[in-house]
């Protein structure tokens, strides 16, 4: 619990205020949304109190009653002495307080340690959630951004289509221009509209993504900086994947099911041992049996009750094999996920690791594709190139744009499944991510 609670502390100490739709005010919309950190924070509560119950079977248990009766006595007479009847009325009154403490209850102190692992793993479960959240905000925000750069590089290509096509036109009307290049620029202009009603619809989609986070409209984005440094992962790949085994809560969760079930196993074997219990009484009665009606008495009581159990119906067996089960599933699934970190933690890292070269190289080949698009335009004029050189010349500038961004988008994924994989994705990592966003400035 004190890591949980030092991991959310660090997130909330690094929110500064944010204006408009970047990352932080996503983010704080999406915490105060989100029904699946909701529904886990409920789960932590729901087992606490269970905790507490369990724990309640080794506190002191005391209880106070007391009776009040109205009594009518008669008697019947003796045979042959009708004077011995007698008959009467009188009140009954009747107190106690009880004292029950268990002394040696083996089992109910094995199921509250149980219990209290199965806390932990909600716990667990809760800052899993937490940290799920950013990951999906983080890369959700990156397909909305690259959906919106498509459609900005799509209609800037197809506005120099059309002028290119304006320009074939006039030319073509001087039959200074084949009727073939116009066909060509005619074609790849509607094939880019086509495109761009599909991806301006991609990117709305991506939107409405982003609005099942925040429970509402999400309308800009900040866009991606392309002149931010990418810093490869400190430390090698094993030490990254270690970290992963013992700081990724889901992982975290698992262990605490394995104890879990592993002290549920000894909490039911120890079902067949003797249970000891302190049982302190004090009585105050002024009847007897049959509310007979006596002198006013109170009586003081100390004991000690021992249970023993013989025979439950093999409802003891079938517990321990229950939670024998229950610990093989668990091992299994701690063995899965840890395979599973390795995998992705290992992806993640050399992922990271190779883009700051995969951007330099991005950049690079995007100013080659200017200056053959250029070349292409000046050769066309000349005659020298037909339009269909052009065009590609046109398409592979547009792919190289959108590569040079998917690039840093890349990077951006890979250092957020790395962080969540070792589960490290808390509020500072969140600010170097929004950092890395350009702020636009909110119209008056």
């Amino acid at each position: 619990m004190r890591r949980l609670c030092l991991l959310w502390a660090g997130l909330a100490l690094s929110l500064p205020a944010a204006a408009g739709d970047d990352l932080l005010s996503l983010y704080d919309r999406a915490l105060q949304a989100s029904p699946a950190l909701q529904g886990s924070q409920d789960t932590v509560d729901m087992l606490k109190a269970q905790e507490d119950q369990r724990g309640a079977a080794l506190r002191p248990q005391i209880s106070i009653s007391g009776n009040y009766s109205f009594n009518y006595f008669h008697s019947n007479p003796v045979s042959g002495n009708p004077r011995s009847e007698t008959a009467s009325t009188y009140p009954g009154t009747r107190a106690s307080i009880n004292l029950q403490q268990p002394l040696f209850d083996l089992q109910a102190y094995l199921l509250m340690k149980s219990q209290q692992a199965k806390t932990s793993q909600s716990e667990e479960d809760l800052l899993a959630a937490h940290q799920k959240l950013i990951a999906d905000l983080i890369d959700r925000y990156v397909d909305a951004l690259e959906a919106s750069d498509k459609s900005t590089i799509l209609a800037t290509e197809l506005q120099s289509t059309e002028q290119q096509l304006a320009r074939v036109k006039a030319m073509q009307a001087r039959q200074m221009a084949l009727i073939t290049d116009l066909y060509e620029l005619e074609s790849r202009t509607e094939t880019l509209r086509t495109q761009l009603i599909d991806n301006d619809n991609n990117a709305r989609i991506a939107l409405e993504k982003l609005r099942e986070l925040t429970g509402d409209a999400v309308t800009e984005l900040q866009p991606v900086r392309l002149d931010i440094a990418q810093p490869p992962p400190e430390g090698n790949i094993d030490a990254w994947t270690q970290q992963a085994g013992q700081l990724n809560p889901e992982l975290q969760s698992l262990k605490h099911a394995v104890e879990s079930a592993r002290l549920s196993i000894n909490a039911y074997r120890a079902g067949y041992l003797p249970r000891l219990e302190l049982q302190v009484s004090e009585s105050y009665s002024n009847t007897i049996y049959n509310n007979r009606q006596t002198s006013p008495y109170d009586v003081t009581t100390a004991g000690v009750q021992a249970t023993v159990p013989v025979y439950d119906g093999s409802n003891t067996d079938a517990k321990i094999r229950e939670a024998s089960a229950r610990k093989k599933l668990a091992e299994s699934q701690m063995e899965q996920k840890l395979r599973e970190l390795e995998k992705q933690t290992r992806a993640a890292y050399l992922d990271m690791q190779t883009s700051p070269a995969r951007s330099t190289a991005t950049d690079r080949q995007l100013a080659a594709r200017e200056k053959s698009r250029l070349a292409m335009e000046k050769g066309y004029g000349l005659g020298a190139v037909t339009i269909v050189d052009l065009l590609n010349a046109e398409k592979q500038l547009s792919s190289a744009k959108l590569e040079q961004r998917q690039a840093r988008y890349r990077y951006f994924k890979a250092r957020s499944l790395l962080y969540f994989q070792t589960g490290k994705l808390i509020g500072p990592e969140l600010a170097k991510f929004n950092d890395w966003l350009v702020l636009r400035d909110k119209k008056p």
